[in-house]
């Protein structure tokens, strides 16, 4: 947790320049897809580092809440709200024991937190454990052998004060067998790589043809 406490304040640079707002656009609008968040549900958005995720879950009136075991990260993520009672909570904890009883939420996040996690496989149990017996659970994972993948494991290797040094990057079968089941649904997204984008309207054309032949 010590790199992601040094990497806090400057985590949300990235999402800020033109690449980054739209990769963040593409996450949300898989995770809408796939999560189909309802007004006045309840959600846990694990690992949710600054908490642009848990923000935007609570932009379409769910109620959130965010947690992460860097306290750093839940101190940026804890300044973007205004501390009333209609604001997402924010809380460092540990996702593999996790401070809420069972059955506690609609669904659940875990986006791009398996790649950091020690043990995922107990980190996706604890997430089943708070989550209703007709909850949605949704994994984001960065496929290792997509543009993104082969980006950070370069770059784990050039930067030794990267947060993705220590990463593992899943296959898409690598995730499922980790869950319990098969997953009820499989998207792929984020096709324009970090050395594709020229601008945000090029860049979801690609997007979206690349979907449609997936269909």
């Amino acid at each position: 947790m010590a790199l992601f406490d040094q990497k806090a304040t400057t985590y949300d640079s990235f999402c800020q320049s033109p690449l980054g707002h739209f990769v963040e656009a593409v996450e949300h609008n898989l995770l809408a897809h796939v999560a189909t968040p309802h007004a006045g549900e309840q959600a846990i958005d694990i690992g949710c580092a600054t908490g642009s995720t848990t923000l935007w879950l609570h932009s379409l009136g769910v109620k959130a809440i965010g947690v992460d075991e860097s306290r750093e990260m839940i101190t940026v993520a804890s300044h973007k709200v205004d501390h009333n009672h209609n604001s997402p909570l924010f809380l460092q904890d540990d996702a593999t024991a996790l401070p809420f009883a069972d059955n506690t939420f609609d669904f659940a996040i875990l986006n791009i937190v398996l790649e950091f996690v020690a043990n995922p496989a107990q980190v996706l149990q604890e997430a089943y454990r708070v989550i209703r017996p007709e909850g949605r659970l949704v994994i984001g994972c960065i496929a290792k052998h997509g543009p993104w993948g082969r980006h950070y494991i370069k770059r784990s290797h050039q930067d030794p004060e990267s947060i993705y040094r220590n990463a593992h990057f899943f296959t898409p079968h690598e995730v499922s067998t980790l869950s319990i089941g098969q997953p009820a649904n499989i998207e792929f997204g984020l096709y324009v790589g970090p050395n594709d984008f020229t601008d945000e309207e090029s860049a979801w054309q690609k997007e979206y043809r690349e979907r449609d032949k997936k269909t």
